[in-house]
Parts: C-alpha cells; sequence; structure tokens
C-alpha cells in the first residue's frame, strides 16, 4: 500500500514541525506549511495529497477559503480543521462547507490520530467507489455501440439524450439478437444515477405467479413458501434502473399492476399494505409487434402508450450495411484476446459473406459464428471459408427439417409431448415464451412447467449446437 500523504497548515511553525514528527512516526508523509498559498500552489503543480489537516484561523488565506480553494478544483479530499474553542461555531460551518471533522485546540494527538486514520479510510472507500464508477461508465460507455450508420447514430444519440432526464420509461424495440440488453445498460451507466442497481428480468422466463413476486416483492406469509418478507426488483433497483426483457410476455393482470405502478410510482408488496415509492426508471424491450398485440387484446392500449414514452428502434444485423464488418471486427478480437490468438481482420470475401448474409439470429448469431470461427482459425486473418453461417432456408418459407415433425411408430403420448415441444422450441428460438406457447396452444405458465418437467433447456442446447 501506498504511504498516505498529509498537508499541514499552520501559521505557527512549531505546531506544524510538532504534527510533522507526530505523523512522520505513524507512517505518513507529511508536509508542513506557515500559510495556505504555498499548499494551493503545490494543487496547481499536481501535486494532490490524501488529507489536509489545517489551522481555521489564519492571517492570508483562511482554512475556510482553503476548503473553498478545494472545492473550486474540483478535489474531494478530507480536510479535518483545527480551532480555539470559542471558534467551535465556525468550526461546524466549515464543515457545512465541506470539512470531514474539527479538532479543538490544544489538539489531543490521540485524538487526532483516530479521526485522520476514519478520514483516510472513509475516503479511500469513496475513492474506490468512484474508480469503480467511472470504470463502469467507460466500459458502458455509447462507444459500445459500434456502427456509423444512420439507425445506430440515432440510438446513440437518444441514450445521450436521455441519460440525465430522471424515471422517463424507455420502450427498446427490435428483433432477438439486436442487443437490447447492451443499450438498456448503457442508458443506465451512462446516467447521472449509475450509482444506483441496474436489475433485469425475462418476463418470459417466468410464470406470471412468480414474476408479480419478483417484481413487487412481498411479506411474510404473503403465500405458503414466504418464510420472510423480500423485497422486490422494483425496491432493489431504486434509485437504479429495471429492465423488463420481452415486456410482451407479461399476463394481461400482471399489465395492470406495472401500468399502476408507472402512473404513481408506487406500489405494494404481496401480502402487504404499506405503500413503497421509489425513483426506479424502467426500460422495457421488446421484439413482438406490440400494436398487433393490442388488436388480439393480448396487451394492453393504456400500457403500450405508458411505455411507449420514447422508443428506441434498433436496426437488424442484415440492414446495417458495413457496419456489420465493424462489429464483426470487434466480436472476433474479443474472442481471440479470449483464446490467446491474433487477429487482423477479414478477407474481402469475408466481408461481402458478412455483408450479404441475412443474420436472422442478429449479433448473437454473428457472435457463435465467430466463436467457432476464432476457434478454429489457422491463420490471423479470417477468410470466408471459416464463417460457417446457417442455411437460410431454415428461416424463409420454403419446406425445411424445421417445418417436419418425425416420430417412431409405437411411441408413447408422453414422448409424443416431449419431442413436439422440444421440437417446437428449438426451431422458434428467435420467438417469444408467449409466442411459442401460442403455436402449441397451451398457457405460457404450462409451457414453462413442461419445460421444466422435461428438462428441454439442456437438450435443446445440445441440439442446436
Amino acid at each position: 500500500m501506498s504511504q498516505k500523504r498529509i498537508y499541514v497548515v499552520d501559521d505557527d511553525p512549531k505546531i506544524g514541525e510538532l504534527f510533522a514528527k507526530v505523523l512522520d512516526r505513524d507512517g505518513y508523509a507529511t508536509q508542513g506549511f506557515t500559510s495556505a498559498e504555498p499548499l494551493l500552489q503545490n494543487l496547481d503543480d499536481g501535486k494532490v495529497p490524501d488529507l489536509v489537516l489545517t489551522d481555521l484561523m489564519m492571517p492570508d488565506v483562511s482554512g475556510m477559503e482553503l476548503i473553498e480553494g478545494l472545492r473550486e478544483r474540483g478535489l474531494t479530499i478530507p480536510v479535518i480543521v483545527m480551532t480555539a474553542h470559542s471558534s467551535v461555531q465556525t468550526a461546524v460551518e466549515a464543515m457545512r462547507l465541506g470539512a470531514f471533522h474539527y479538532l479543538q485546540k490544544p489538539v489531543n494527538l490521540e485524538e487526532m490520530r483516530a479521526l485522520l486514520s476514519k478520514a483516510l479510510d472513509l475516503y479511500s472507500d469513496k475513492k474506490e467507489l468512484q474508480e469503480i464508477k467511472t470504470t463502469r461508465k467507460k466500459k458502458h460507455s455509447t462507444s459500445r455501440i459500434i456502427g456509423a450508420s444512420a439507425p445506430v447514430q440515432a440510438v446513440r444519440d437518444t441514450i445521450e439524450t436521455l441519460k440525465d432526464i430522471p424515471n422517463t420509461t424507455v420502450l427498446v424495440r427490435g428483433e432477438t439478437g439486436t442487443g437490447k440488453n447492451l443499450v438498456a445498460q448503457t442508458l443506465h451507466y451512462a446516467s447521472k444515477w449509475s450509482g444506483g442497481r441496474f436489475m433485469e428480468i425475462n418476463c418470459a422466463a417466468l410464470p406470471d405467479n412468480l414474476l408479480e413476486s419478483e417484481l413487487f416483492g412481498y411479506e411474510k406469509g404473503a403465500f405458503t413458501d414466504a418464510r420472510a418478507a423480500k423485497p422486490g426488483l422494483l425496491e432493489v433497483a431504486d434509485g437504479g434502473t429495471l429492465f423488463l426483457d420481452e415486456i410482451d410476455s407479461m399476463s394481461l393482470g400482471l399489465q395492470s399492476k406495472l401500468l399502476s405502478f408507472l402512473e404513481s410510482r408506487e406500489f405494494r408488496r404481496l401480502g402487504g399494505t404499506e405503500q413503497i415509492k421509489v425513483t426506479t426508471r424502467i426500460v422495457c424491450a421488446t421484439n413482438a409487434n406490440l400494436e398487433e398485440k393490442v388488436a388480439e387484446k393480448e396487451f394492453r392500449k393504456d400500457l403500450l402508450y405508458r411505455i411507449n414514452v420514447v422508443t428506441v428502434e434498433l436496426p437488424p444485423l442484415r440492414r446495417m450495411g458495413e457496419d456489420a464488418v465493424a462489429i464483426a471486427e470487434k466480436v472476433a478480437a474479443g474472442f481471440a484476446e479470449e483464446f490467446g490468438k491474433t487477429f487482423e481482420g477479414f478477407t474481402p470475401e469475408a466481408q461481402a459473406k458478412l455483408t450479404e448474409h441475412d443474420w436472422p439470429g442478429n449479433v448473437r448469431e454473428l457472435r457463435n459464428v465467430l466463436e467457432r470461427a476464432m476457434i478454429f482459425a489457422q491463420q490471423p486473418t479470417l477468410d470466408a471459408g471459416d464463417l460457417v453461417l446457417l442455411k437460410s432456408d431454415l428461416f424463409d418459407g420454403a419446406a425445411s427439417d424445421a417445418d417436419t415433425f418425425r416420430f417412431r411408430a409405437g411411441a408413447s403420448l408422453e414422448d409424443l409431448e416431449y419431442e413436439y415441444i422440444k421440437h417446437t422450441l428449438a426451431n422458434n428460438r428467435s420467438s417469444s415464451y408467449a409466442d411459442v406457447a401460442k403455436l402449441l396452444g397451451i398457457s405460457k405458465k404450462t409451457l414453462w412447467e413442461k419445460r421444466k418437467r422435461y428438462n428441454l433447456d439442456a437438450e435443446i442446447e445440445e441440439m442446436t449446437a
């Protein structure tokens, strides 16, 4: 751990010397000043300490003015002021300006040591937290949204416009795999509310009763297994962002509860009576046509109006032209680093293949293709032959294996159900759970239960690997 640097300011040089000797023995790097002016000059020269210990009443620049000088320079280092008993009220005023605490003269050395240690520990934690926030902001900056095309620039511009506007509900639209989660995270971490938590939930992944308890939380005894109270994601994300993916999969009853929350910013936990108010920003996402869902009475019109305050439209990869190559370069470079390989780009033939493919799975499909390519790549430049693409006839109207369901004679009804649900899920991976359930003629809850019963997640991954 690096040595902590402390500046001591007192117009009485003997006091400065005494404190310097004490603090040096304690392992600090101490520098004494008889006035604040040379200290401020040190700051301007880039020599910033970890803590300032200053007399409050000095003839040239007072301790109060020194605190102002630190604030004007954008420095948040802790300041401890020393004052005579008659000036305690002034010391309290200094704390209102940003001083960490004060010491009365004559200074008790043990009290000074304890206060210095506490201030440095708290400042260190605050500094570390700020560095984490800064790193997150850089990691999730709008520059992560790659592309020079007009639609991509429009997405970045919308995020920049929204980032400092509180509580505005945002609807992100786009096909599966276009990066809706990335946009939601970028919006959160680019905003001045990034200190709050970013939470997300896929509304299609849970049956309605579980989804409701996850969102709103519950009180002890609200249902059989509610042995203790639990806050919902709306509470956990207070002061931050809650991302609701596949919002179209939410039941009409739950849509009504969400609408009520969006109107009042208040809700009750399941089994609770107390109204809880939060400032959580809601970002919704869908790959469905919500207007059609409204016409089919599967989505509330008033909720659509409420979540559609600002819409971010994400273009599919097939419409992004040369941006597809730029995204592919970024993704391939990431895999090359992960696998310890060298990546120098794509040949012209590979670039043509990237821009001409339909990419029904969008960036998610692109990542899978490039991960395989980098695993087996023998050269630093990827060629067209390195890019193994899914056949397009699996996704158009032509007949294919995806359109045909085969079964063996003598299979039980349970076997048939298992095979057919697995077949339908595997060949509709870009569809929402609600849409797949509709294809099967069952409810979303029933589909979720059968998926768990047959352990279909592992089966589907193996089929489509």
